[in-house]
């Protein structure tokens, strides 16, 4: 995932959203606190705080004061797909161009937020629709129907 870049104001929301997923599932809450948003992807806490509030207002999380925030329904699925064409454009990047599962992510970033459904649907087929991506973690199945 896109998770250790220097401190810089910006990322994109779907970043947050993946975050809180892959995080949220270790809590027994469901909660992820602002300061390991914040150190993750690398940007102020006052950055994830504006965000928090941008994704709430949008319906995707839920902030609950001095715990941190949860992923509403709509935001766990947005961020499945999210996870879902990251694992699948690792493995494209790893089977067709023979490059290793410990370089991909970086490669990756800022290409998972802007490939359309099209051509994600073609290449989880060309790949022969893969369960797992190249590090062993599982291709959530929002893109495995049909």
């Amino acid at each position: 995932m896109c998770f250790h870049m220097s401190y810089r104001e910006h990322k994109n929301p779907e970043d947050y959203l993946e975050f809180i997923y892959l995080n949220s599932e270790e809590s027994s809450k469901g909660l992820v606190k602002i300061k390991e948003i914040s150190g993750a992807l690398g940007v102020f806490p006052s950055t994830v705080t504006e965000m928090m509030q941008r994704l709430s207002e949008k319906g995707l999380v839920i902030r609950v004061d001095y715990e941190g925030v949860r992923l509403t329904e709509t935001g766990r699925a947005t961020a499945k797909a999210v996870l879902s064409r990251h694992r699948i454009l690792e493995c494209f990047f790893c089977q067709y161009l023979g490059m290793a599962p410990e370089e991909v992510s970086d490669e990756i970033c800022g290409i998972e937020h802007h490939i359309s459904e099209r051509v994600l649907a073609r290449l989880y087929e060309k790949l022969g629709r893969p369960r797992y991506c190249p590090h062993g973690k599982p291709i959530p199945m929002a893109h495995q129907e049909g």
